[in-house]
């Protein structure tokens, strides 16, 4: 029996970047040994064995035949006889194709540590095609790895180019971890451009694709910019203000609502109320997914009133209201931060951004400790009850709003 540790372990080693988990592969071993020697197994179409004592896996060294559809489409084979450079040959990239020996010995068929020194994403062989989920993986990679100018090697990308015909056979709950993976990365844009060069993205995530073909009336170095590219461009500025999730995925889906139409008689374009259509495409999009309903929500209620967040100060005393109604900010205080981070999203980049950042935030922190301060037993206290509570909450909180605001002008 051989052990070697592989995968992202060895990859993150010679990156020198934090190991996250360890995976390990024996090589020479049954499935009887393994349980003999008091390891436990949990996998049920290939054998995976959880160590005794650190619950680490270890898989049997196997080698894979494509036998069907999609990413499950696969038999596995496990043997003793199956070699360290067997098992190796059958993942994706040559950087994750590489492994260590129990005396630190670097096992590297495919040659990974030279890529890695290229910065390359290079598929380890022609099977690479028979995994539709691949397309995902390198394009979360490539959005992983950006920071450390990773590229995709030019003949991976042809391969991926090829592979889309198969990605409707991945099921939405895959989709859904790889993208989820990618959004939290440094530069979760590159995954969605990655999928759009190798036509994957009109497959997958249509809504957005079409946002391509949408002009905007922001200029960049003398070039009008569509309004995919925008998206792309707000998500970078995003991810470099937070890590949240649900404010990075709404900033992806903000604009969802803005398919136009050309007026051929009028030669001009006419756009559709935007923030209502956004709504139903979202949701769409997140039941195909089954992306959590949690997520899906808050993305749909930034697409409907992302308008709001472009000038906080501007909002008058109802707006507020609805503001903080809408985004349920009474219990969940967390949501005004993320509804300052939409905001700063929007500005990020311009003249006096400080400035700007400031006001916003301690005006809208104000309001909503204002609207805070109406004590609800002195309604009660006053005769009101039932529904009318609520009635009378909301109004001395409009009134209370519009006296501070009367005091700023």
């Amino acid at each position: 029996m051989k052990k070697y540790l592989v995968g992202g372990a060895v990859r993150d080693t010679l990156l020198k970047l934090p190991i996250k988990e360890k995976d390990w592969v024996v090589v020479g071993s049954s499935p009887q040994e393994m349980l003999n020697n008091g390891y436990e197994q949990v996998g049920k179409d290939f054998p995976v064995f959880l160590h005794p004592e650190n619950h680490e896996e270890y898989a049997l060294a196997r080698t894979e035949r494509k036998s069907g559809k999609g990413y499950t489409g696969f038999t596995c084979h496990a043997d003793p006889s199956v070699t360290i450079e067997e098992d190796l040959y059958r993942r994706d990239l040559t950087i994750n194709a590489m492994a260590y020996d129990t005396h630190g010995n670097l096992v590297d068929p495919y040659h990974g540590q030279r890529d890695i020194q290229l910065r390359l994403l290079r598929h380890v062989s022609h099977t690479f095609n028979e995994d539709p989920l691949r397309v995902l993986r390198v394009a979360r990679f490539a959005a992983r790895f950006a920071h450390m100018n990773f590229t995709i090697a030019p003949e991976t990308l042809i391969l991926m180019q090829k592979m889309t015909h198969e990605l409707l056979f991945l099921s939405p709950e895959r989709i859904w971890i790889e993208t989820k993976k990618a959004l939290i990365t440094d530069n979760p844009q590159i995954y969605f451009m990655v999928l759009r060069h190798c036509g994957a993205l009109e497959i997958l995530f249509p809504e957005l694709d079409t946002l391509f073909d949408i002009p905007t009336s922001v200029v960049q170095q003398s070039t009008p910019i569509n309004t995919g590219n925008l998206t792309m461009m707000m998500l970078t500025k995003t991810a470099c203000l937070t890590d949240d999730l649900n404010v990075r995925f709404s900033i992806l889906c903000r604009d969802l609502g803005k398919p136009t139409f050309l007026n051929n008689k009028k030669n001009c374009i006419k756009y559709h109320d935007d923030r209502k259509l956004g709504v139903p495409l979202i949701n769409n999009l997140c039941n195909r997914l089954k992306i959590p309903h949690e997520i899906c929500n808050f993305a749909k209620i930034v697409s409907e009133y992302h308008d709001y967040l472009y000038n906080i100060e501007t909002l008058t005393p109802k707006m507020l209201m609805k503001l903080f109604d809408v985004f349920d900010c009474w219990r969940r205080p967390r949501r005004l931060e993320q509804i300052i981070l939409i905001s700063q999203a929007n500005m990020l980049g311009y003249i006096n951004y400080n400035d700007y950042l400031y006001n916003q935030k301690n005006f809208l922190y104000t309001a909503f400790s204002i609207t805070k301060k109406i004590p609800i037993s002195n309604i009660i206290e006053d005769g009101f009850t039932g529904v009318n509570i609520s009635k009378e909450l909301y109004a001395r909180q409009l009134h209370a709003l519009k006296i501070w605001k009367n005091k700023n002008k």
